[in-house]
């Protein structure tokens, strides 16, 4: 039974781990994306929608 809840408990970190990498990823590819818009207006807004979407990861 121990050994069921370890094997539980190393997989539930294990994917905690990896949803926080995913978020970080993908935040990072999308200001990336932000990077190459040359308006600046537009590139502000898209900076704000990045940080808006990824504030709770």
């Amino acid at each position: 039974m121990k050994k069921i809840i370890r094997t539980l408990f190393i997989g539930l970190f294990a994917a905690m781990s990896l949803m926080a990498c995913s978020a970080d990823i993908g935040r990072e590819m999308a200001e990336q994306d932000c990077s190459k818009i040359r308006n600046n207006a537009d590139r502000d807004q898209c900076y704000r929608d990045v940080e808006k979407t990824f504030e709770n990861y």
